[in-house]
């Protein structure tokens, strides 16, 4: 038994964005509060003429610039706090995963009246309809403009940590994906966000809450991202290839809010938090490590991935897990934690937070502390094809 909801309305397709003042209109927005990062997403062209449309059809418009990487609880509590100084009615997010968070932390925030943090790791579950979020992503990642989940920054026993919340109220109500607008991702985000969507389809597949339905978005994901991530890497303006990443993302997206995800975003959520790695890229690092190590319990779901991956026929599990090492090597990834610049001081850190994540359970293979050690000392300074 299983069920699926898929509560997001999606346009998808090139200049799509340009349907969010009609649509945020129909929704009975008067004042939009968009959010965006501080980079260059913030001055682009494209908000500025997005702006200008709203305009056109009679919003009005608050700009929050402050959606750092992994957002913290207090940027959220102060966008929320400006959002309603300004008397704001709707959230347009316009970025990659960061920003499109952010909203969802704000738009909870101020629909149920308390701070984000009241609902992290804490059991309270949301309760109040958002206001109406549109998000408009412009990488190829984390699929948060489809999913029912956000991941925030905060202090947990002292130390940084990464914090992930769920609940069906975060789902945005309107998705816009616009290949045109992801075209300018520079090599290094477009390699580290597709290995980010590539991991949400493969753990999405290899969960214990994997269902017939969410399979079939993962598996289409994998398939497009083989064929189309070291494309996009070599050549950004492969309006063919960004379009294929684009759909992967959102389908992987939608896989993961309905099946779950497992440890290797146990692992990269601390390697994030304590050392500052970003989350494609310790994603794209940490998946070849656990899919090798769950070939005794999940063979044949590993060998489907390894299909639709490179398009062999028959794979082997073992090889599956190679795959995506290789996929990596063309993208420049580096093979362990240590490589990726880590500090040693770090090491048992990362692995003290990273085994309570909420979700281990939700992995093919349980460990005991022990073994996810031993595991862990192979993602830290290990290789896959050893």
């Amino acid at each position: 038994m299983y069920s699926i909801n898929l509560p997001t309305k999606i346009v998808f397709g090139e200049r799509s964005a340009g349907l969010a003042p009609q649509e945020l209109a129909a929704m009975e927005a008067r004042r939009v509060f968009i959010v965006t990062g501080p980079g260059r997403t913030a001055s682009s062209e494209a908000l500025g003429e997005l702006k200008s449309e709203l305009e056109k059809v009679g919003l009005t418009y608050v700009h929050f610039a402050e959606a750092e990487a992994d957002p913290s609880i207090s940027t959220v509590a102060k966008g929320a706090a400006l959002y309603k100084k300004e008397g704001c009615d709707s959230i347009l997010a316009f970025g990659g995963g960061s920003p499109m968070d952010c909203a969802k932390g704000i738009g909870v925030s101020v629909a149920e009246g308390r701070p984000i943090e009241d609902f992290i790791g804490t059991g309270l579950v949301f309760t109040k309809v958002l206001p109406p979020l549109v998000a408009i992503p412009t990488t190829a990642g984390t699929g948060s403009e489809v999913t029912n989940a956000a991941v925030f920054s905060l202090e947990a026993a002292g130390q940084k940590a990464k914090k992930g919340t769920v609940g069906t109220t975060l789902f945005p109500r309107l998705a816009l994906v616009d290949p045109l607008l992801q075209v300018s991702m520079p090599p290094a985000l477009t390699a580290a966000t597709g290995m980010d969507a590539l991991t949400h389809a493969a753990e999405a597949y290899l969960s214990s809450g994997a269902n017939a339905v969410a399979d079939m978005f993962c598996l289409e994901s994998i398939r497009l991202i083989g064929a189309n991530l070291f494309k996009v890497y070599q050549n950004g303006d492969d309006l063919e290839a960004r379009e294929a990443m684009a759909r992967a993302s959102t389908l992987a997206g939608i896989a993961l809010s309905q099946a779950g995800l497992g440890m290797v975003h146990g692992f990269a959520h601390a390697a994030g938090a304590l050392g500052g790695l970003a989350h494609g890229l310790a994603n794209a690092i940490i998946l070849p490590f656990m899919m090798q190590s769950y070939a005794p319990v999940a063979e044949s779901r590993l060998k489907a991935i390894g299909r639709a991956l490179t398009g062999k026929a028959s794979i082997s599990a073992l090889d599956s897990a190679k795959a995506v090492v290789d996929l990596g090597d063309s993208l420049d990834i580096p093979h362990n934690l240590k490589a990726a610049g880590l500090d040693e001081s770090l090491k048992d850190k990362v692995f003290d937070d990273a085994k309570g994540y909420k979700r281990r359970g939700q992995s093919p293979r349980l460990y005991t502390d022990g073994e996810l050690y031993e595991l862990y000392l192979r993602i830290w300074a290990g290789s896959v094809k050893e």
